[in-house]
């Protein structure tokens, strides 16, 4: 029998030992599988060179988005300084049949049948598609959603990789998934409200977990807006809670709640005007059927008239979206006068032309429009 290396009967051991391989402990060589789409790969050869990532997928359409991501982010790399490489749960047969395979473009493609790989360097509770990072010390660095590989990365790079808070995070994921799977949903919502005192955490994503769970899981949009306010009490000045909640009075067939919404919205963030900006911009591009007239002026009209502007550009941009409003609730004549005000703000400005032509515009209009006739 030849004898381990230290470095591979430690990798060995971490994985016999746990039944998963732990952030920081040395990744082991990839397991049986045959190689397509490249040559065999040897976690080995990128040791003390490059970080390699790998996606774990399957052939379902849960993994195309995955794929798309990885292949896009392998591309802007072009192997430095990560290698890339790809292993597929499944038949050879059925991997090459997938219609979606070409999105791994020339990435190496490992077709794992008795998931060999996968046990190795995942949990069971890990849910597909999934990815993990190497370092170049040929340990394992991190493990999660592949969307976010280019921010681990990142991190890597400019020595901002904080393992504790990975491990953390790690060890979240576990649990929180494997009662997903249980259906634990009480016990899932009670791991994510702990989840938020833990420092780094993203308060969203957390949240965000939580509402999926009120209103996919337990079909209670009630409950998922009340997870929302009570994120918005600890976190007042985050804007992404209030999208959040936007979004959910609209999937819930709440609308008659949206007045209210934006009363409490333009209060909050009446000194933010950029923000209120982003909220008027949502409204005007609603389909028509759904435009409310009142949400349009309360949030349109808070923006241009909000405090603390960072420039004059600021405040000519938000005359301007509320003068574009009042065109659209047939106030012609009030969104002439305030269009005209934004020209002072604007001067020299590159909205300064949208301004003059959409000022010129009103004008004719305002002149025209008694002359029509039934």
């Amino acid at each position: 029998m030849k004898k381990l290396s230290l470095g591979l009967f430690l990798a060995a051991a971490a994985v016999m030992g746990s039944g998963f391989l732990k952030i920081g402990s040395p990744a082991p060589e990839f397991g049986q599988g045959v190689w397509t789409k490249g040559k065999k790969v040897s976690l080995a050869s990128f040791k003390g060179k490059q970080m390699v990532a790998i996606l774990f997928w399957q052939p379902e359409h849960s993994s195309v988005l995955a794929m798309q991501s990885f292949s896009r982010f392998a591309h802007q790399v072009r192997r430095e300084p990560v290698a890339c490489v790809a292993v597929a749960e499944g038949s050879l047969q059925n991997i090459v049949k997938f219609p979606l395979v070409r999105q791994l473009g020339t990435i190496p493609l490992l077709v794992d049948n008795n998931k060999s790989n996968f046990n190795l360097f995942l949990r069971a509770e890990n849910r597909l598609p999934a990815a993990v990072l190497i370092g170049k010390d040929g340990k394992l660095l991190w493990r999660g959603n592949p969307a976010r590989i280019p921010f681990m990365v990142n991190a890597v790079e400019k020595g901002k990789y904080d393992q504790k808070k990975v491990i953390g995070d790690d060890d979240f994921n576990a649990a929180f998934t494997g009662m997903i799977v249980k259906n634990n949903y009480k016990g899932a919502l009670a791991l994510l409200e702990k989840e938020l005192t833990r420092p780094g955490v993203n308060p969203r994503e957390i949240v965000s977990l939580q509402v999926g769970i009120y209103y996919r899981r337990l079909n209670s949009v009630k409950d998922a807006v009340a997870a929302i306010h009570r994120a918005q009490k600890r976190y007042p000045l985050d804007p992404g809670f209030y999208e959040m909640e936007l979004k959910m009075l609209e999937l819930g067939h709440m609308e008659n709640k949206l007045g209210e919404f934006y009363f409490r919205l333009t209060s909050i963030f009446k000194d933010h005007p950029r923000i209120l900006l982003k909220f008027v911009t949502g409204e005007l591009n609603r389909p028509f059927a759904k435009m409310n007239p009142e949400n349009i002026y309360t949030v349109a009209r808070a923006a241009a008239n909000a405090g603390k502007y960072s420039s004059k550009r600021e405040k000519g941009r938000a005359m301007l979206y509320y003068a574009q409003s009042l065109y659209c609730l047939s106030r012609v004549d009030l969104a002439l006068q305030i269009a005209e005000e934004s020209l002072k703000y604007l001067k020299g400005e590159k909205e300064y032309k949208q301004a003059v032509e959409i000022s010129g515009y009103y004008r004719k209009l305002a002149a025209f429009s008694p002359k029509i006739k039934k």
